[in-house]
């Protein structure tokens, strides 16, 4: 083989490696989040810092909706021998470039928004809250970490900011643990 043809050849080649390296990493979509599809079973329950006791048991749903554009999650749990219901809808909002989520719940009359960061491994989820207005006069500001443990284990631990509190004062006051239900 002539050598310049030889030489054609691997300029080609690299060039071609070249490329495909530099391919750009695919748009963020709503499929980054296919992990929390499924059946969970819920614990959710406060610290010592939350100033209260609180528990509440559960399950709750999650599944493409609105043509695969959103998930959709809608639980029911019992706490203090009260029963709730909520819904959450999670989506990748192409404008702002961010994941939202906002939630629903029978027993509080504000919706909660949060902006939601992906780790690369998509093992790790962060969430800031905007600030929510509550019962007692306050507002609250809510940062909460989802931590996957494997495909059908994760926990959630939120740290709560309320406006009587230092602003940068950001004590984790509940952790929330959520397995997997297997059809058996």
């Amino acid at each position: 083989m002539n050598k310049f043809i030889a030489a054609g050849l691997v300029s080609a080649f690299m060039c071609v490696g070249a490329a495909v390296a530099e391919k750009p990493s695919p748009e963020p979509s709503i499929k980054d989040l296919d992990v929390l599809i499924g059946k969970w079973r819920y614990v959710d329950q406060s610290t010592d810092l939350a100033g209260f006791d609180y528990r509440e048991e559960g399950e709750t749903e999650c599944q493409y909706a609105l043509g695969g554009k959103y998930i959709r999650c809608e639980g029911s749990g019992v706490y203090n021998g009260k029963s709730r219901v909520f819904v959450e809808y999670i989506n990748y909002n192409q404008f702002t470039e961010e994941f939202q989520r906002v939630g629903f719940f029978e027993n509080h009359p504000a919706h909660a928004r949060f902006t939601l960061q992906i780790s690369e491994d998509g093992k790790r989820i962060e969430q800031r809250g905007a600030p929510m207005d509550q019962r007692d006069g306050s507002v609250t500001r809510n940062w909460g970490v989802i931590t996957f443990i494997d495909d059908d284990h994760y926990n959630w631990d939120v740290h709560v900011n309320t406006s009587t509190e230092a602003a940068d004062y950001w004590p984790r006051k509940f952790i929330s643990t959520f397995e997997r239900v297997t059809d058996e």
